[in-house]
């Protein structure tokens, strides 16, 4: 029972630590296993590894298209240095269309070779490579997509923008191994090898090693997307309207509880982060405004809009009827006196002098 909680109690460190990753340590990571030749095997020779795209997700289309404007953002990652002398492999890339490259270099077949994938795209095995280093390098550069909020103390990671598409709102991750998802391993298969011999003791032990490194980048994975679809559910009104009013209260327990995860995963996987939306960057945290800033946000929007001052007890009764938000006649007073806007009694004075 005591080794069962130590074995639990490391998994949510190792759990925590992971999610409190930067993401250029985190993409660093994922190339790292990647390229590590026993994951090569598992995914090219045995078939055991493969990708799994995540739910309403995509690879940003700026992947694709390096724009003049990007490459000259002052204090942005230095594209140009990373594209120099590529402009040909650039250019192969485009010509092999978004449907191929997804297939063969987004999200590869398990058991396909470099080899077969040079004849499906008539490219040499060399230019394979290169397109695949230069996925890896875009990835680990995760100042290719920098935060413009420059205002702002704290330093935000870019990690996706939310596009609206004919079927909802997405998730377009500008980071491919991101865009990739989550690994996929066939455990059945994996022990039916173990049974014929196939791997020594050394190679075992390495295996389960990798397979523990899968699972925790997967969760990471997995909880950011949970999180930004949670957030793109929630505040879909202003996602459409833009309208900064219209960011409904949402707290990271409501979203802990709807998505089956503790708050402290949440807190981690939002801490540092932003996205880009149709009416520009904004920082995950932003998404989660408090329920009192959103009741005295209503209550402003009802006095600006008042032909004649009314009550206290009149605002509680329109905040019930037109927002469905029940707060006490005490608590409208309370807020109103926060928003420094007089009683109705001294605008109704106020408004007699004026006339």
């Amino acid at each position: 029972m005591q080794a069962r909680q130590e074995l639990g109690l490391f998994i949510r460190i190792e759990q925590a630590n992971i999610l409190e990753m930067s993401e250029d340590e985190f993409q660093r990571l994922i190339v790292d296993i990647k390229n590590n030749p026993l994951f090569k095997r598992l995914h090219e020779r045995d078939r055991i590894i493969r990708y799994q795209p995540l739910s309403r997700s995509d690879l940003s289309h700026s992947f694709y298209e390096v724009k003049e404007e990007i490459v000259a953002s002052p204090g942005s990652f230095d594209i140009e240095s990373l594209i120099s002398g590529k402009g040909q492999l650039l250019g192969k890339i485009k010509d092999l269309g978004l449907d191929k490259f997804k297939k063969y270099f987004l999200y590869p077949e398990a058991g396909i070779t470099e080899e077969e994938i040079a004849r499906q795209c008539q490219l040499d095995v060399a230019e394979v490579q290169k397109i695949n280093k230069l996925i890896d390098e875009f990835s680990v550069a995760t100042e290719f997509c920098p935060s413009a909020i420059p205002e702002r103390r704290i330093r935000y990671s870019k990690v996706a923008s939310v596009e609206e598409t004919s079927d909802g709102f997405i998730i377009a991750y500008f980071s491919p191994t991101q865009a990739r998802g989550k690994f996929a391993v066939d455990y059945e298969k994996f022990e039916r090898l173990l049974k014929a011999g196939v791997f020594n003791k050394a190679e075992i032990k390495e295996t389960r090693q990798l397979f523990r490194k899968l699972e925790l980048v997967n969760n990471r994975k997995d909880t950011l997307h949970r999180v930004l679809l949670g957030i793109g559910e929630k505040q879909a009104l202003f996602l459409k309207s833009g309208d900064t009013k219209a960011l409904l209260p949402f707290t990271q327990k409501e979203l802990a509880a709807k998505i089956g995860l503790a708050v402290s995963s949440i807190s981690r996987a939002i801490s540092g982060k932003s996205i880009d939306t149709p009416w520009g960057e904004r920082p995950l945290k932003e998404f989660f405004p408090r329920p009192k800033k959103f009741r005295k946000e209503l209550i402003k929007q009802l006095l600006e809009k008042e032909k004649k001052p009314i009550s206290d007890r009149a605002i509680k009764v329109k905040l019930e009827e037109d927002f469905g938000v029940s707060l006490s006649r005490r608590t409208v007073a309370s807020l109103r006196k926060e928003l420094r806007i007089p009683s109705s009694r001294q605008r109704k004075k106020s408004l007699a002098r004026v006339i």
